[in-house]
């Protein structure tokens, strides 16, 4: 009797200890249940964030590196399966026979087909089970509250302290897109409407008749030139004239004595020939002064006055501008120097270098539209004039030209521009460009997800183009977006996440 006493308090005493752990365990969850779930949610958005931010890291590195790594890496696994196969399983299976030989030996007693089907329906049963376990987190409410990139705007719609949201929400259309070809260029000088103009001769500057800006005529004087080797040409002229007349007069006697047998025909030709070489010389001498600026009725006036003047003029080759000048007055100048640059301004290039991938974009007399951003990107019209016929070696890019009208002189050469070239036209689904934001350096869209619950997802699109963008991946077409207030969507969504 005493041990059965004994007995039945030990374990009414246990009953107590039990109860006591049990209450205690229940208040501990009840205490750290908040907490926990604060926990777990914030784990899900960290984890939701990083996983969205990570993505595309893990298309550009992470799968490249295991593609590489998994013939090292699959051996590995194998050889720590059999290994674990031998060390674990097979004595598990080996205690397992231990404890129930009986069982395990109607198991083994069984076809191999009854094994391999009772195998496939438990897994079935299994699969069934956990499917259709109930998920906290499947419902709307917990998505939203669990997924950072949801914004639910039920609550707002309804509380009269909220601001009032116009959101617009339309389907992916699919439209004609022609895509815009974007290619820097500048504004450059007309090259059949610019003359960059130099000196004739070697000498030093005397006189500067020009100045930048000054509209001038053909063949107004910019500059005059003292020069020394101007004079000695002409003192040359002036002495292969002398000589040619001495000889040509000499030999018009020469003719005359030999028609009266005074002289033999030896001198006459004698006298021939020194005409015929001092008049070559003469010449010569005066294609050297035409080399070196005079006119031909100036070299005319030098043989019959004799005056030598060693003034050269500097004459515009055409009507314009000058847009340069490069001299200052006793500066000595080379014929290779380039003293004046003189240009019509009506009509400048716009030039571009095109990279040869999009060179097939180009055609001649093709519509494009030029941007000048140091003229708050005032939009011109042109066509392409010229498309160049070889790829540079160095840049792998084709030039393109086309040529506007410069009113009001508006356009300066050295002028940065962008070239627009719209190419061929296609369906494709795009966005307004209203609808993009821009996030962690990917553009986003707001899918609408139910009824006032939209989400943040990346997308792909191509450069803007009159307002739209076209898509390239993320979008089928017909999917429901926000096109207004994106940008204050994504505003008050981060607001919530903070906090505020």
């Amino acid at each position: 009797m005493p041990n059965r006493q004994t007995s039945e308090q030990l374990h009414q005493l246990l009953v107590r200890v039990k109860q006591l752990i049990i209450i205690l365990a229940n208040r501990i969850l009840l205490v750290t249940e908040p907490l926990s779930q604060r926990v777990q949610q914030t784990y899900r958005q960290e984890k939701a964030h990083l996983a969205r931010v990570l993505e595309p890291q893990k298309a550009k590195w992470i799968d490249p590196l295991w593609n590489n790594i998994r013939p090292l890496v699959v051996p590995i696994l194998s050889g720590i399966w059999v290994r674990t196969r031998e060390w674990v399983v097979l004595p598990i299976l080996s205690l397992i026979e231990r404890a129930a030989p009986n069982q395990l030996a109607r198991w083994r007693a069984l076809p191999q087909s009854r094994q391999h089907s009772i195998i496939i329906w438990l897994a079935i049963v299994l699969t069934i089970l956990f499917l259709m376990a109930p998920d906290r987190r499947s419902s709307p409410d917990e998505t939203v509250l669990h997924d950072p990139d949801i914004i639910d705007l039920s609550t707002d719609l309804i509380d009269p302290d909220s601001p009032t949201w116009v959101i617009d929400v339309q389907p992916v259309a699919v439209m004609p897109f022609s895509e815009t070809l974007r290619v820097s260029g500048k504004v450059e000088f007309d090259e059949q409407r610019v003359a960059r103009i130099g000196a004739s001769v070697t000498g030093r500057v005397t006189e500067i008749l020009a100045m930048p800006g000054q509209e001038i005529d053909r063949g107004t004087v910019l500059a005059r030139i003292n020069s020394t080797e101007l004079g000695q040409t002409q003192l040359a002229y002036l002495k292969a004239r002398a000589a040619n007349e001495l000889a040509a007069n000499a030999y018009t006697r020469a003719k005359i004595l030999y028609k009266e047998d005074v002289i033999a025909k030896a001198d006459l030709q004698r006298r021939q020939s020194e005409a015929e070489t001092s008049a070559a010389e003469r010449r010569a001498m005066a294609d050297q002064l035409r080399v070196l600026g005079m006119p031909a009725d100036q070299i005319e006036q030098l043989g019959k006055t004799g005056n030598v003047n060693s003034i050269s003029t500097v004459l515009s080759s055409l009507d314009g501008t000058v847009v340069e000048r490069k001299i200052v007055l006793g500066q000595v100048v080379q014929p290779s120097d380039a003293l004046f640059t003189v240009a019509d301004l009506s009509e400048v290039w716009v030039t571009a270098q095109v990279p040869e991938q999009e060179a097939s974009m180009l055609a001649l007399d093709q519509p494009i539209r030029i941007e000048v951003p140091a003229l708050a990107n005032q939009e011109f019209n042109g066509k392409l004039v010229y498309i160049g016929e070889l790829v540079s070696n160095e840049t792998r890019t084709v030039p393109a030209r086309t040529v506007l009208i410069n009113e009001n002189r508006m356009l300066k050469p050295g002028m940065l521009a962008t070239l627009l070239i719209s190419g061929k036209s296609t369906d494709r689904p795009v966005v307004p460009a209203s609808a993009v934001v821009r996030e962690d350096g990917y553009d986003h869209v707001f899918i609408a997800q139910g009824e006032n619950h939209y989400k943040l997802t990346v997308v792909k699109l191509g450069p803007e183009t009159n307002g739209v963008r076209p898509v390239i991946s993320g979008l089928e077409p017909g999917t429901l977006i926000v096109t207004q207030q994106a940008y204050h969507l994504n505003t008050e969504r981060k607001k919530r996440l903070s906090g505020g």
